[in-house]
């Protein structure tokens, strides 16, 4: 019996379970999967093509304008009046052309509406010299809806580093789930045998009810965590499938053969960024920061606008008018004769709206940078803390592994002493017990450490990174 037992053992320690075939995933694959059709990475291009919506209603407040307005009035077989004013409006960056022909007739005619019986061509320039000569309304939303693109595409990075962030955390869960699969099936494996052993040797009288009675609480105790592990392993699987979808945004799922796997821990640590690089990418790229300086750039452009409004509003024109193109003076063209000439002047005697408007502003801006420079010190901390951890779990994961490694040659040695009858099923047991939980151990720091390689990425800002 003791050499059928030996034979037992030594077989469930040569040859593993039989598996079927597998493919495996690594996190490069799998990120590429998951913002190709994700929702929130489609989010992500809309508030881009927003962005450039905004700049472009922005941008026609420079549109040119044409108009045209047509009156007339007849009563009694009479022709009261009858207008025509067919005009193109040009916004310039600093004042308006505009250009146009009026034609009028009529008994009863608005002497100002009077004009040569061919009609009259004008053209004519206003410039505010007050409030609006140096900055306006229409070129405050300019810039800030330039500004705001820039914003948007740092948001779109956000937008997609959040969602990285949060796949690869499910990502290496999922990969931890497989490992516990993997160490709680060899640990239940080797219980299995030496409880089939123990009890052929009891059922003959070689070995007591009491080893045969422990061998069994221990199968039973595996077969619960492997339940445990199963249950953790398909939860994890269908939070990695939440993040699949396919190309008309539906729901989809991986394969259920496939593996996720973990790329040469050494040789990531290796290729690890320096940590004064990823404070200059964070100070340069970090979508927070260029938010925030947009942000405080779109408040200064507002601060300008505000100041501009306590100017007195003061807008004068000047409009060249024509009669019929022949027959014209030559100091026409000089613009010394044929003209109209405005004046427009007003101011606020108290000026309370704008000066609000504009302490408010001030205020805005100043919290703004506020914000920014408490956001920066944040990401540089966060940095140094992600630093921290990923040196950590490294030399915690080189030190784990030596462990696995010492806990299963003990293992094996003390089944071998088990075999020659020199330890008890309670050894045996305690050994069997300890690789699992070192294994177990092994495979929440692969995890911790794989996590903490996307959290030092995320916190820097970068959501271009691989394994």
């Amino acid at each position: 019996m003791r050499i059928r037992l030996s034979i037992l053992f030594l077989l469930v320690l040569m040859i593993d379970l039989p598996t079927a075939a597998q493919r495996s995933m690594g996190p490069n694959e799998f990120m590429s999967l998951v913002q190709k059709n994700h929702p929130v990475a489609i989010q992500a291009k809309l508030s881009l093509e927003k962005a450039n919506a905004e700049l472009m209603s922005a941008r026609g407040a420079f549109d040119p304008k044409a108009n045209t307005a047509f009156s007339e009035k007849q009563f009694n077989n009479t022709t009261y009046w009858n207008t025509l004013d067919s005009y193109l409006k040009i916004p310039a960056w600093i004042g308006e052309f505009k250009g146009g022909y009026e034609r009028s007739g009529g008994k009863y005619l608005n002497p100002e509406d009077v004009v040569d019986e061919g009609g009259l061509y004008y053209a004519s320039y206003s410039l505010p010299l007050g409030a609006g000569l140096f900055f306006d309304e229409r070129r405050n939303a300019l810039k800030q809806a330039k500004v705001y693109v820039t914003m948007s595409e740092a948001e779109q990075r956000s937008m997609l580093n959040k969602l990285m962030y949060k796949a690869l955390g499910d990502y290496w869960t999922w990969y931890y789930t497989k490992r516990q699969l993997q160490f709680v099936n060899e640990g239940l494996r080797l219980v299995e045998v030496r409880f089939e052993a123990i009890r052929e040797l009891y059922i003959n009288g070689a070995q007591s009810a009491l080893d045969t009675l422990e061998a069994y609480g221990n199968l039973l105790i595996r077969r619960n965590q492997l339940n445990q592990a199963l249950a953790e392993d398909q939860n994890a699987f269908l939070a990695v499938n939440a993040h699949i979808w396919n190309s008309n945004q539906e729901p989809a799922e991986l394969e259920a053969d496939i593996q996720p796997i973990m790329p040469e821990a050494d040789a990531l640590f290796r290729n690890r960024p320096l940590k004064d690089s990823l404070y200059i990418l964070a100070a340069t790229q970090h979508p927070d920061i260029i938010k925030l300086e947009g942000s405080i750039r779109q408040m200064e452009f507002e601060k300008k606008f505000r100041t501009e409004m306590l100017k007195p509003q003061l807008n004068i024109s000047y409009n060249f008018l024509r009669g019929t193109l022949n027959n014209s003076d030559a100091g026409d063209f000089l613009f010394l004769n044929n003209y109209k000439f405005g004046l427009d002047a007003s101011m606020p005697l108290f000026l309370r709206k704008e000066r609000g408007k504009l302490r408010s502003t001030k205020i805005m801006l100043n919290w703004r940078q506020l914000d920014l420079t408490q956001n920066t010190r944040n990401i540089r901390i966060g940095i140094d803390t992600r630093w921290n951890d990923l040196n950590n779990f490294y030399a915690q994961l080189q030190n784990q592994r030596a462990v696995e490694q010492a806990t299963r040659a003990l293992t094996e040695g003390e089944q071998t002493r088990f075999i020659n009858g020199e330890s008890s099923v309670f050894l045996v047991n305690t050994r069997e017990t300890n690789l699992v939980n070192a294994g177990l151990k092994l495979a929440e720091l692969e995890m911790k450490f794989a996590k903490s390689i996307a959290y030092l990425y995320f916190d820097s800002g970068i959501y271009l990174y691989s394994y």
